[in-house]
């Protein structure tokens, strides 16, 4: 239908035989195109555009057009009003459903339309009224597309679909659902419970709630006192890491002991003075508890029990078992003006604790230690002295070290503080000292201040 090339001519109407009112603009133009018709009369009164038929005239109201390509484009694109189509004209939008979608989403900005449309928030407005109608759980509403727009906007999201997504599960800030998803958490009702306990990672906080446990302080604890050993009994392991922090050759009355381990049992109950469910306890009363301290082989270890006294001797540290830390020995010498490290320094420390009744020993080294010592000739030797274990590669001794010390509370032998995984690690923070041995190496031996109440 071809109306663009019409020549239209202003008239005015006076006697005619016949005068046919065409209804439909689509029928209008066919006529136009069929019979190649050229000329089309404006008639004011009756706001008309006509054609001169044989002795017919053939009108169609203008319906307020400026043109019959105007009526044609607007009728096919469904708009009902020409004041409608001229202003979705001006804005650049081509069909009425586009135009009404702008009219009724508060923006008047065709470019900020096009955005919004391109990105499916217009059409997704309405899938949000819809879930918002089936899922009254949530306060969030918006009056029209360019609200939840702008709403989406501020809050990161890019399209509709990466909000909507969200939204589901229970997301309004697209940063805070990347790093909820980062950590492996789906809903957001999870993840801020997560939040809320301590809890960083889904996996941990899945584990701690199949358990019971309420926060990462909890989970923590139970952890810690576990640490892979998985006969273990909870307030045993309690008493024994109270029984290595007290002072060699102290005696602790057996009433002061009994009041200590009800201190540190609280640690661990609740404001009600009741133990998690998993906590294991069987250390009820005064005879269980002295008979764990003449029978347990651990405890028998760290003390002895004397029932007539009622009290209990911590024993000398030299009936611990001690690990040393390869790396810090190595390089502690003090006065050969040299930096480098050296394994000589660890074949002095382990003579040295042997002298000092020490039996079990055993050293943890880097993999890489052996290539910047300066006398590996001497690493033969040092494995005849004592069990010589080297972490894996690309793994910091330090982890098997601290591992150690956590499971079996042996001694430590570093000048390491340790500061990075005390901050990591809350019974590193608070534990770790009592167990760490401090020492200087120099050229008349070995000094190391606690052992200093021990003979030998």
């Amino acid at each position: 239908m071809k109306t663009v090339n019409l020549q239209y001519l202003e008239a005015n109407l006076q006697n005619i035989a016949t005068k046919i009112e065409i209804l439909h603009i689509a029928d209008f133009c066919q006529l136009i195109e069929k019979h190649h018709i050229k000329e089309v009369f404006l008639l004011e009164r009756e706001d008309s555009f006509a054609i001169a038929y044989h002795n017919f005239l053939l009108t169609i109201s203008r319906s307020g057009y400026k043109n019959l390509e105007d009526y044609r484009i607007a009728v096919l694109n469904n708009f009902e009003q020409a004041i409608d189509y001229y202003e979705a004209q001006s804005l650049n939008i081509k069909t009425n459903e586009s135009y009404q979608l702008m009219k009724n989403c508060g923006v008047q900005d065709p470019e900020l339309f096009k955005i919004m449309e391109s990105k499916n928030f217009m059409e997704g407005y309405n899938r949000f009224v819809d879930y918002l109608k089936e899922n009254k759980n949530t306060t969030l509403s918006f009056k029209n597309p360019h609200e939840l727009y702008t709403f989406a906007k501020e809050n990161h999201f890019e399209t509709f679909d990466q909000f909507f997504e969200s939204f589901q599960n229970g997301f309004t800030n697209l940063l805070d659902h990347s790093i909820a998803k980062e950590r492996g958490f789906s809903l957001a009702s999870e993840y801020n419970e997560a939040l809320e306990k301590g809890f960083k990672d889904y996996e941990i906080y899945k584990e701690a709630k199949d358990l019971g446990i309420e926060s990462i302080n909890e989970y923590e604890k139970k952890y810690h006192l576990e640490n892979d050993d998985e006969n273990c009994i909870h307030d045993q392991k309690v008493l024994l890491l109270l029984l290595n922090k007290i002072d060699q050759g102290k005696k602790v009355s057996f009433n002061k002991l009994k009041s200590l381990f009800e201190e540190e049992l609280k640690h661990y109950s609740n404001s009600n003075h009741e133990f998690p469910s998993w906590f294991k306890v069987t250390l009820k009363d005064d005879d269980s508890l002295i008979e764990f301290l003449t029978k347990n082989e651990k405890a028998i270890k760290i003390g002895d029990y004397d029932s007539d006294g009622e009290f209990f001797e911590i024993k000398p540290l030299n009936d611990r078992n001690v690990v040393i830390d390869a790396s810090n020995v190595a390089h502690n010498s003090q006065g050969s003006g040299d930096s480098k490290p050296h394994l000589q320094n660890i074949i002095t420390m382990v003579k040295f604790l042997k002298k000092k009744g020490f039996t079990e020993i055993v050293v943890i080294a880097d993999a890489s230690l052996r290539h910047k010592v300066d006398d590996n000739e001497k690493l033969e030797e040092l494995e005849n002295e004592t069990t010589y274990i080297v972490a894996p590669a690309e793994t910091s001794a330090d982890t098997f070290l601290l591992s150690m010390v956590k499971s079996k509370h042996c001694l430590l032998i570093s000048n390491d503080t340790f500061r990075e995984y005390k901050m990591k690690d809350t019974w590193l923070a608070a534990n770790i000292d009592y167990f760490r041995l401090t020492f200087m190496i120099t050229q008349d031996g070995v000094i190391m201040p606690e052992l200093e109440k021990q003979k030998g």
